[in-house]
């Protein structure tokens, strides 16, 4: 929350003195899901020959919150600031990717995402308008472990920042001139909050480090003045 109430208050300072029909604000909630942080390839070597084991692990799937302001510059073009925030269990998946996993109790990660998107709609005289939007963003991963968490997930203590992207779009109900009922589905991909040195050496296996990908998928409200 420390880190939404500087950017909520940029944008106000931004808006309030152009207040007009070219602006708008907009809040959603809904499920966070989050891609691989780190993924594990065990080989066991038995007496009837060799098997792999393979184990991701990430951030178990929680809801969370956006919120927004948008400066349209055309009927189909505008630009928006945006901030969205949850705070999840850490948790192993299973290699199949199917997000089955087993979520420990050792440690939470509270994730803070900020981007400046280019929002272009498809039809913006219609009631329900589509969009696309595609931005940088830069995110904030901070670790909380518990006492324990050391034998059982390689967490990190603190906070580390990871630039990205994000793509996605959406569909506005626009139910008057001002009010919207808005949903909108992104992608957001950014390096690994966590780093080789966090492991250990051959602790975790043979490692590898992707690039995340986190999906928001959210639904919520829009205001214009």
């Amino acid at each position: 929350m420390r880190k939404i109430l500087p950017a909520a208050a940029v944008c106000l300072a931004i808006a309030l003195p152009t207040l007009a029909d070219d602006w708008s604000i907009g809040v959603g909630t809904g499920p966070f899901v989050f891609g691989t942080f780190a993924e594990r390839t065990t080989r066991l070597v038995t007496e009837s020959g060799e098997a792999t084991s393979r184990s991701k692990l990430s951030a178990a799937t929680r809801p969370g919150g956006t919120a927004d302001i948008e400066r349209g510059f055309s009927d189909r073009f505008a630009v928006r600031l945006e901030a969205s925030w949850t705070r999840a269990p850490m948790k192993v998946k299973g290699g199949s990717g199917s997000g089955s996993g087993v979520s420990f109790d050792a440690g939470h990660a509270s994730i803070t995402t900020f981007a400046l998107p280019f929002v272009f709609t498809l039809n913006p005289h219609g009631t329900f308008r589509f969009h696309l939007e595609a931005r940088p963003a830069y995110g904030f991963y901070e670790m909380t472990r518990r006492d324990a968490a050391g034998a059982t997930l390689p967490l990190f203590e603190g906070t580390r920042g990871r630039w990205g992207a994000v793509a996605g779009g959406g569909v506005d109900w626009w139910l008057s001139d001002r009010f919207a009922i808005e949903g909108n589905a992104d992608d957001v991909v950014t390096s690994s909050p966590f780093e080789r040195s966090d492991f250990g050496g051959t602790t975790f296996g043979g490692l590898k480090i992707p690039k995340t990908h986190n999906v928001h998928t959210t639904a919520g409200i829009r205001y214009r003045f």
